[in-house]
């Protein structure tokens, strides 16, 4: 069955979803084994690097999660559930990578995507981050949820938090066992964010609202600034809610534009140390 929405958008991530889920669940139902598409993570800037070498250039980092996911692990099959999450996972990656971003880490119900790249525009980076969040919770809560009702599954929640700033991708481990660590205030702070964010709202920092050019989108969080101490000196950051709907608008224009090409097409490499 092919699910419909105005935009259009929504129905592609919602046959992608079902499908994912579809086919993992039957896999593991007859052979207690899944075949999931592989989902890889990182950032081509970083792939090369060596043990301890590192890359720095700014980023807008992204936290996209699905709230209460941890109570349906207690009340639901380990099957279903680990279906549904990759599924979900699944859907957040391709609305990450069509809008020039890549996933940078993957954990049980959430995903960490960074847009950017060395040289970039943040005015940039900031606007295709925001709107593939924008896409993905649309897509979530007004298409994916109705096709689940539909087959008595139940609904799922997310939420999602982003900041920007620089960002230091090392290679950490061994010669034997070694994986990119991204290391920077924005990606710290935007974890951050998203544990601030309730169900179907984008919770930003300070640096990130810097370059969303409509400041009327964006409200101060009830629980902000963020104070930071340390010895005598005292600074505070603040982060706001950021009332994401109205990009639905541009999501089809902006996707054509970018059309899966990451930034990293257009601006240059940087420097490594």
């Amino acid at each position: 069955m092919t699910y419909l929405s105005p935009g259009g958008y929504g129905s592609a991530f919602t046959n992608r979803v079902l499908e994912n889920y579809n086919r993992g669940h039957n896999v593991l139902l007859a052979k207690g084994a899944s075949r999931f598409d592989e989902i890889r993570t990182g950032h081509p800037a970083a792939t090369d690097l060596a043990i301890g070498d590192q890359i720095t250039f700014p980023i807008a980092s992204v936290f996209l999660d699905l709230r209460n996911f941890t109570g349906r692990t207690f009340w639901d099959g380990q099957e279903e559930v680990t279906s549904l999450a990759h599924a979900v996972l699944s859907g957040f990656t391709d609305v990450v990578t069509r809008y020039g971003g890549h996933v940078l880490g993957l954990r049980g119900d959430g995903l960490f995507a960074g847009f950017g790249a060395p040289g970039a525009d943040s005015r940039v980076s900031v606007a295709l981050a925001s709107t593939a969040v924008a896409v993905a919770l649309d897509s979530v809560q007004s298409d994916l949820n109705p096709a689940l009702q539909a087959r008595g599954i139940a609904t799922v929640q997310a939420s999602a938090g982003a900041d920007f700033g620089a960002a230091t991708f090392i290679r950490s481990g061994t010669q034997g066992t070694s994986e990119v660590n991204v290391i920077g205030f924005g990606s710290n702070f935007a974890a951050k964010c998203e544990k601030q964010a309730k169900s179907w709202e984008l919770v930003v920092g300070e640096a990130f609202s810097a370059s969303v050019p409509e400041k009327r989108w964006l409200t101060q969080h009830e629980n902000s600034p963020k104070e930071y101490s340390r010895d005598a000196e005292r600074r505070s950051y603040s982060f706001y809610d950021y009332q994401w709907r109205p990009l639905l608008r541009y999501a089809e224009s902006v996707a054509a534009e970018v059309a899966y090409q990451p930034l990293e097409l257009v601006y240059g490499q940087g420097e490594r140390s």
